[in-house]
């Protein structure tokens, strides 16, 4: 993986169907070296693929679903991935390419070998609208034109029978219209911006839960206090005795307070604040907390790598930055939380050192490379570290996925 982190910066952006459910993460990615040619997006596609998906596995660069990437022309043409595994591989069709006859050959042939293929960015009088017929799925990227043009396009499209994705969805209402114009996936961040149905706040959380946050948050951590506070509490109860069941399975545990000590504070921590997360993301879609996972590994991960006492400042900031639309909270949201004043003042735009830990997280979240390289110089790490710790931060997320119900979070 020496070569992806030093040379290719790779972020995510989830696809869900009508249900929120998850289908799949388009990749995105960019050398990190910024005087590259604009022809090394060839190799960054390939790197995306070998030192990516088939280093680190789908398990943790995609959470087990299907990967998305967007191939230049001269990569489809040159059949330089035929020999690439293609299971679960959505191929996309760029902008610039055209309906030739070399086309439609190079398309038939990743067909062949087993790849899906989608024609990405579609807009009404496309000339690769031909090639229609030869794709999967279609993805329509709203915002070009005016919305009810897209809609009646969307329609078109549907109608021919096609599978058809929107792109570039940043408000529930826009969510909605285009799942009614029949629309069966939908990418991009609607899901961070709160709506009648799917508010995320964080009202009504049991005392219980917020009293153990506070206390996990101490300098010195009181087990007696803990362990008194998770008996209170007869889901906390029963969540931690599974939880550390999975954890020690073949230890065995002799009390909740024996629990506690082969548990360790920082974990208890984590486990504690993706369990009150799920409870406050409730009417959420699932990637939500998905999300709050990665960036809040990454914000930890952010601060090890520049040997800084990360506390448990950096978890809980990147944990609850989804609770506001592009990691900002209202003084009301902010209030409510279990964090001490300095996260605080991050989450609620305050410039400074743990608000710049959060935009690199929401950079590399976004592929914003720029934005990212411009955090992390400020935080005094190179592009290979951020890379770094952004794959740590996924491949922890994929094994500690927050739950509702009765699911046991696991965490390592």
């Amino acid at each position: 993986m020496e070569r992806m982190l030093g040379e290719v910066l790779v972020a995510r952006q989830p696809i869900v169907d009508t249900q929120l459910s998850i289908v799949g993460y388009e990749l995105r990615y960019q050398p990190t070296d910024a005087s590259a040619p604009e022809a090394s997006s060839a190799r960054a596609t390939a790197s995306v693929l070998v030192d990516g998906l088939l280093a680190l596995g789908r398990e943790i660069v995609t959470d087990g679903e299907d990967a998305y990437l967007q191939v230049p022309v001269s990569l489809l043409h040159a059949g330089t991935l035929l020999d690439l595994p293609s299971s679960h591989v959505v191929l996309g069709v760029p902008s610039d390419a055209d309906a030739s006859d070399d086309t439609w050959t190079a398309l038939r042939r990743h067909r062949d070998v087993g790849f899906r293929l989608a024609l990405d960015g579609l807009v009404p009088g496309d000339p690769r609208l031909p090639l229609v017929g030869l794709v999967d799925l279609v993805k329509v990227e709203i915002g070009r034109t005016d919305q009810d043009s897209e809609l009646r396009f969307v329609r078109e499209l549907c109608a021919s029978g096609g599978t058809v994705a929107v792109s570039k969805v940043e408000e529930p209402s826009a969510f909605d219209r285009f799942v009614g114009a029949g629309a069966t996936l939908v990418q991009g961040y609607f899901f961070t911006r709160p709506r009648a149905v799917r508010a995320v706040r964080p009202v009504g959380l049991p005392p219980t839960h917020l009293a153990l946050l506070r206390e996990l948050a101490l300098d010195e951590v009181d087990l007696d206090r803990i362990e008194e506070l998770i008996r209170t509490d007869l889901t906390l109860t029963d969540r931690f005795l599974r939880l550390v069941d999975t954890l020690n399975g073949w230890r065995e545990i002799e009390s909740l307070r024996h629990g506690l000590v082969l548990m360790g504070t920082r974990r208890l921590h984590r486990w504690v604040t993706l369990f009150v997360m799920s409870a406050v993301a409730h009417d959420a879609p699932a990637e939500l907390l998905t999300t709050a996972s990665v960036r809040a590994r990454y914000c930890e991960e952010i601060q090890v790598r520049r040997g800084q006492p990360t506390g448990l400042q950096a978890f809980g900031l990147g944990m609850f930055s989804v609770l506001g639309v592009a990691g900002l909270l209202d003084g009301r949201t902010v209030a409510e939380l279990p964090l001490d004043e300095q996260t605080r003042a991050a989450l609620g735009g305050e410039p400074g050192e743990l608000r710049d830990v959060l935009d690199a997280a929401l950079a590399a979240e976004q592929a914003d490379w720029d934005s990212l390289v411009a955090a992390g110089r400020r935080l005094g790490l190179e592009p290979r570290t951020m890379a770094a710790a952004h794959v740590e931060a996924l491949r922890w997320a994929a094994h500690a996925k927050p739950l509702a119900g009765a699911e046991v979070v696991s965490v390592r």
